[in-house]
């Protein structure tokens, strides 16, 4: 009887290190490597380097700075200096050949500067200038691109400067040099036009 339970314990005891053996196996069928660095490095030597450890690449997505050439890597999933087992895929951001373009939205006598700056910087506009003009203040009039009035619809690249024409709250008044105001009539008895000053 005592024999009996002995070999059952035996037994369980070798199934469960056989278990962990099996497991450790299995989790260690390829080899640790170090994920290398692949931040601002072109996309085929990124792949080269991932290939000659054991490690696979897939863009999943783009980005821009201007500093950078197209195909570079921007950013990768796995950190460098991480330890992965051979086979694991790396994703990679790329930096694109351009920067996107975006249709302009109807700003001019359409909204405020407010409004306009966060239209433009919901479609990812980084840079907006403002330009004053005599009119109401804070309202739109005009939008340039390059020194130009843009149409809206016009796809401008989003890191293009963008100007606001708007104006700053100064109305001008028409003066004729003396405190009268000009007032301009038909004489029909002599079949002229002429002026005459009303005081003011």
């Amino acid at each position: 009887m005592l024999g009996n339970c002995l070999g059952v314990v035996v037994a369980a005891v070798v199934v469960f290190f056989g278990f962990l053996y099996y497991l450790q196996c299995y989790t260690d069928h390829g080899d640790s490597v170090t994920v290398p660095n692949l931040r601002g490095q072109r996309l085929d030597v990124a792949q080269q380097k991932l290939e000659a450890i054991g490690l696979g690449a897939r863009v999943v997505d783009t980005g821009y700075v201007d500093t950078y050439v197209g195909d570079v890597v921007l950013e990768q999933t796995i950190r460098p200096g991480e330890h992965v087992k051979t086979g694991r895929i790396v994703e990679l951001t790329i930096n694109a050949a351009s920067a996107r373009a975006i249709a302009l939205p109807m700003l001019a006598d359409n909204c405020s500067r407010r409004e306009a700056e966060a239209k433009l910087k919901a479609l990812g506009f980084k840079s907006v200038r403002v330009e004053y003009i005599p009119g109401d203040q804070d309202w739109v009039y005009d939008v340039k691109i390059h020194g130009k009035s843009a149409v809206p619809g016009e796809r401008v690249p989003v890191t293009t400067l963008v100007t606001l024409v708007i104006g700053d709250g100064v109305v001008e008044e028409e003066y004729n040099g003396s405190d009268t105001l000009d007032t301009y009539y038909l004489d029909d008895e002599i079949g002229t036009d002429s002026y005459s000053d009303i005081p003011l």
